[in-house]
């Protein structure tokens, strides 16, 4: 199956969490992937901002956790990963605008 990354369809839900700052999910049209974390981190992501990308994962037994989503080739995981990062950014600002009542200039 080849994946169209244009035709992915990402919803970004935001959270008033310490380090979590939002949880995301990805439409494929016959499939949705739910649970991709947007947290706080020491390193810069593609925006140069703090903020790091996690697929879904379950912790096992050993404390230890494994991923539920994996992408083995590496320039697919970064297209995907530039597009939750474009519309995480996107929904945002309008998350924002909502939440504070700001206009467009404020932002």
């Amino acid at each position: 199956m080849k994946i169209n990354i244009d035709e992915i369809i990402v919803k970004i839900k935001f959270i008033d969490q310490k380090k979590l700052k939002a949880i995301g999910s990805l439409d494929f049209g016959d499939f949705i992937i739910k649970g991709f974390r947007v947290q706080e981190s020491e390193f810069e992501n593609i925006k140069g901002d703090k903020l790091w990308l996690t697929p879904p994962s379950y912790q096992g037994s050993g404390g230890k956790y494994h991923p539920i989503f994996f992408i083995p080739e590496k320039e697919l995981w970064k297209q995907l990963e530039a597009k939750v990062w474009e519309e995480y950014y996107k929904q945002s600002k309008e998350y924002f605008k909502k939440q504070f009542d700001l206009e467009n200039e404020d932002i």
